[in-house]
């Protein structure tokens, strides 16, 4: 009798982790895409990299290049590279949407516990979308997939990627601040339409998604404001006060509580 309760709960037990490995693939259909790239028109060009079958062989050793030169920018920024996402290089939007939450834009990071992807369309075939979205995967690889998504900010995990990511700003460090305040002012009307960092803190605000489509004015002012503030912030603190609260975020600390303590740290003392 025992030996049977042992048996049926093991059974229960198998059933319910099937059902919620089905559930999983039916409710995130991305993610199963992503892990059954190989049987989708794509190949494998590089180790962890797959190309669409209609992507020439020119665009796909740019890829292989562009790839290169991200991971230097990633491994300099952050010191090291721990990511390993799998990337996957699409040949149209059609393709590109099948393994994407959103369906703009011209790349996007996918982090789950048994993996991670990063995904482009033809419009991500350079450098500075291919280390935007490295530096997410970063993200993933240092804190864990659910210390990542649970517990930063939408506008920190994006305005970290822009520190690699040159298109909003200039690529000197010293002057990036300056540069995005410009860039800031322009977009956002000299503030007026600027929206505050606790509006963007979700992937849907930050976004203005609304039924799968992002509001392209509502991205941009998100990614300059964004850019602003993790820039004034690393100004302050360095990559010393980075490597520190990403430290503090993976052993539990509160987010904001860290953010603010590491800035007060390291602020000049009057």
């Amino acid at each position: 009798m025992i030996r049977w309760s042992g048996k049926r709960l093991i059974v229960n037990i198998l059933l319910f982790g099937i059902f919620l490995l089905a559930a999983y693939y039916l409710w995130f259909p991305p993610i199963w895409a992503c892990q059954t790239v190989r049987f989708r028109g794509f190949s494998k060009v590089a180790p962890s990299v797959y190309a669409s079958d209609h992507v020439s062989t020119q665009r796909r050793d740019s890829l292989l290049h562009f790839i290169t030169q991200a991971r230097k920018r990633v491994s300099g920024f952050w010191g090291d590279q721990r990511g390993e996402a799998t990337i996957i290089f699409c040949s149209n939007r059609e393709e590109y949407q099948k393994f994407c939450l959103l369906y703009e834009g011209a790349g996007c990071s996918l982090g789950t516990p048994t993996g991670s992807w990063i995904v482009l369309n033809p419009d991500g075939l350079n450098v500075d979308v291919i280390a935007h979205e490295m530096c997410h995967d970063e993200l993933f690889a240092r804190l864990g997939w659910m210390k990542a998504k649970s517990s930063l900010p939408q506008w920190f995990d994006e305005g970290v990627a822009l520190m690699v990511d040159y298109r909003y700003s200039d690529p000197d460090l010293s002057r990036r601040y300056n540069g995005y305040v410009q860039e800031w002012d322009i977009l956002t009307n000299h503030g007026k339409t600027a929206p505050h960092l606790q509006d963007i803190v979700t992937l849907n605000g930050f976004f203005g998604t609304h039924r799968g489509q992002a509001d392209a004015n509502r991205t941009a002012q998100s990614y300059v404001t964004s850019g602003k503030e993790v820039s004034r912030w690393l100004g302050l603190v360095g990559q010393a006060g980075l490597q520190r609260l990403v430290q503090q975020v993976r052993d539990g600390y509160e987010f904001d509580g860290a953010y603010r303590e590491i800035e007060q740290y390291h602020r000049p003392k009057l």
